[in-house]
């Protein structure tokens, strides 16, 4: 089981590494950067955005928005605390698959020179428990600014619990070339817990619209044999329903 003090690990192994071997801005930069993501929200108000509060301790910057879309309130959430408590607050379910994707970035940035940091952006997907105990499906973004004399690293969030449907903790990652493209992604779940071939063929009739009934006269199998399937899907996928299973298998 993958707990938080373990997610705070995979995310000090990045930071580790650009301690290391990256430099970053400094509090020389800060009044031109403050101007900058000022600037940046301005064009992109739906979006909270913030530095990394590890990396640039000494140049803090998040949005007025924050406290709308994470719900905290932001003195709290300017606290380095906040961000212990932050892998606390992401969905049980979803902190061993975050775990890995954590360590999927740490492997990636080691695999691209530090100049090229900011060609890259990871997008990472999961759901995260506001103060009002609700979950939201958020987005959040890992990018970087090639800022003299040093790399700015900065984070994008954003509430997409009304515009798609959660299926599984994920990272994207994406490359500026002549437009940013996506050029990988990774699923944890997908590897971890892969169909088998009746699986599969359950999770097809399903997509079908096919009763239970129906199912097991395709399969030529018991209504239990079908029932006793689903159960052990939903258990492996973690979801309470067949419309939940098809968003989590693709």
């Amino acid at each position: 089981m993958v707990n938080e003090g373990m997610l705070q690990r995979a995310t000090d192994r990045v930071v580790s590494y650009i301690e290391k071997y990256v430099m970053v801005a400094g509090p020389d930069d800060k009044e031109d950067i403050l101007d900058l993501f000022d600037n940046m929200h301005k064009i992109f108000p739906q979006w909270v955005i913030m530095t990394c509060p590890i990396m640039h301790s000494e140049i803090a910057y998040m949005s007025q928005n924050a406290p709308h879309v994470l719900g905290y309130d932001q003195e709290i959430m300017e606290k380095k605390s906040f961000l212990q408590k932050f892998f606390h607050l992401v969905h049980e379910a979803d902190q061993p698959d975050l775990f890995h994707c954590v360590n999927f970035a740490h492997d990636l940035l080691e695999s691209i020179p530090p100049d090229d940091h900011h060609l890259y952006r990871i997008g990472l997907h999961y759901r995260f428990k506001r103060k009002d105990g609700q979950y939201i499906y958020l987005y959040d973004e890992k990018a970087t600014l090639a800022f003299k004399p040093g790399n700015l690293y900065y984070g994008l969030f954003r509430d997409i619990t009304n515009e798609r449907t959660f299926t599984g903790v994920k990272a994207e990652v994406f490359k500026q070339e002549i437009t940013l493209t996506k050029i990988q992604e990774y699923k944890p779940s997908a590897s971890r817990n892969p169909l088998s071939k009746r699986e599969k063929e359950l999770v097809t009739l399903i997509k079908q619209g096919l009763s239970t009934k129906e199912i097991a006269w395709s399969l030529n199998i018991s209504h239990n044999t079908v029932r006793n399937i689903k159960s052990k899907l939903f258990e492996k996928y973690n979801v309470s329903n067949s419309i939940e299973l098809l968003n989590m298998t693709g």
